[in-house]
């Protein structure tokens, strides 16, 4: 099979999840019969329109 050199992959990202978020991610896609990778594009997608207007506030 040839690939076509004029398709550009989308950017990938590798993240480590905290202790449990993985698990609650999951049921919530399940619960929504998507898929996890769909979930978390979706609320990025959300959380940077939010942010879009605002100064980002991170308690570190």
């Amino acid at each position: 099979m040839v690939r076509n050199a004029s398709i550009e992959k989308p950017p990938r990202l590798t993240i480590t999840l905290g202790q449990g978020q993985r698990e609650a991610l999951q049921a919530i896609a399940d619960r929504n019969h998507t898929k996890l990778a769909f979930l978390v594009r979706y609320a990025l997608d959300r959380f940077i329109e939010e942010q879009r207007q605002k100064q980002l506030r991170l308690d570190l």
